[in-house]
């Protein structure tokens, strides 16, 4: 990414992800300029959060100012159909 004024392409996958409510809402599934999906394993939809919500990076956890009933619920089955994946 030449542009990621959020430092995105430094988040590795599976890094785990607290809300502002300061509970554990997934872990890094995947990083996109605009957005992070976060999800759980074993659970079929990931949470769309907006790279503009990160506030922090501590002990190995990014912070976000969302939690999980604000994020965007993104079905990962048919995202993965879009694609062409499956």
């Amino acid at each position: 990414m030449a542009d990621d004024p959020h430092n995105t392409s430094s988040i590795p996958l599976g890094t785990p992800v607290r809300g502002f409510n300061g509970s554990i809402i997934g872990v890094v599934r995947d990083v996109h300029p605009h957005f992070l999906l976060v999800g759980n394993e074993g659970e079929h939809e990931s949470l769309e959060v907006p790279v503009h919500s990160i506030i922090g990076f501590e002990d190995g956890v990014l912070q976000v100012h969302v939690n999980r009933e604000s994020a965007t619920a993104v079905d990962d089955v048919e995202t993965s159909h879009r694609l062409g994946e499956n």
